[in-house]
């Protein structure tokens, strides 16, 4: 009998997966008693091999086949495959604090109004080099992903949403596994969902992972655009999963196609147009030159554009987002 779920979805995480598997298994809570699942969306790189070397080695890892190959299916799938009393869900991008997960069931045993608990990211580049340096400051910025607590720090409490969550199972028992109908912004769905069942979501800042963000400026608009469609998917599932914060992309994408189409048949909203894009950029490289003057000056040139392509990138998957979902 396993005290502790430790469920890790995967798909193509052979640069990653080996390091968030050793810091599982360094971490304060005894190893012993974690069932560590990798269920994998059958991964076509190494994923798997390195996993299974891992399996032979310590008898409590098991590798599960993932055929839905999303994350909320993964999770299902491993909360169906264990009977362990607690349930933390991790990721394969990011390695953990030696007491993450300690620090997770303290928080659970405590507390039984808790019905989901985690901790802050600390947002690294994976490889050296400006882009990939950029790309992590950007995702701490508030100006560039906004402010959800566990990415911009915040002290210890009830927040709306956590990342990486850890579970008891009778929470999960109660309110049923993830939506399997949602390829993205299932964990949003399901601290709502969690919520509106009477338990609250608690951060600590205490617990603590290192997220590794996307190498180049086209994979994290690729990111942003598929998390601006979750998004627009979520708006039309349930609406208490999201923030008015979530929509400010779309907001500002949508300003300037009405501006600019309006310009064709009223040209003083061509001044309107230039206006907002004057304002968004003034916004940006106030915020380029306070994260330079954190980070290094060497990222002020590229902050403001790089800020520019995500937030337009994850407005865009919004727009197309709320078409393509109206009908499904």
């Amino acid at each position: 009998m396993f005290d502790i779920a430790v469920i890790i979805p995967t798909l193509n995480e052979e640069l990653h997966i080996e390091r968030c598997i050793e810091s599982v298994r360094c971490q304060s809570f005894p190893f012993e008693q974690m069932d560590v699942m990798v269920v994998d969306g059958r991964s076509s790189d190494s994923t798997r091999k390195i996993v299974g070397e891992l399996c032979q080695i310590y008898p409590n890892i098991r590798l599960l086949d993932n055929p839905g190959k999303i994350q909320s299916i993964a999770f299902n799938i491993g909360v169906a495959a264990s009977t362990a009393p607690y349930v933390i869900r991790l990721d394969a991008h990011a390695e953990y604090d030696e007491r993450y997960i300690e620090l997770c069931i303290k928080h659970l045993e405590d507390n039984d109004s808790i019905g989901d608990v985690g901790g802050i990211w600390k947002i690294r580049p994976r490889c050296g080099g400006l882009i990939p340096e950029a790309n992590a400051i950007l995702n701490q910025s508030r100006f560039g992903i906004g402010g959800a607590a566990f990415r911009v720090g915040a002290k210890a409490g009830y927040v709306d949403t956590v990342p990486f969550g850890a579970f008891p199972r009778f929470v999960i028992d109660e309110i049923g596994g993830m939506r399997e109908d949602m390829p993205r912004a299932e964990d949003n769905e399901y601290v709502a969902r969690i919520r509106r069942a009477g338990y609250k979501i608690y951060l600590d800042p205490d617990i603590q992972c290192v997220y590794y963000s996307r190498d180049t400026l086209g994979g994290s608009m690729k990111q942003m655009y598929a998390n601006g469609l979750s998004i627009a998917h979520l708006f039309y599932i349930d609406r208490s999963a999201i923030g008015l914060r979530h929509f400010v992309p779309f907001g500002f994408v949508m300003s300037l196609l009405l501006t600019i189409v309006s310009s064709l048949f009223y040209f003083p909203f061509f001044y309107l147009f230039v206006f907002i894009i004057s304002l968004y950029l003034l916004c940006a490289i106030l915020s380029a030159i306070i994260e330079s003057a954190k980070h290094g000056w060497k990222y002020l040139f590229v902050l403001p554009i790089m800020f520019t392509c995500v937030h337009v990138a994850y407005g865009i998957g919004t727009l197309v987002g709320l078409f393509r979902y109206r009908f499904i």
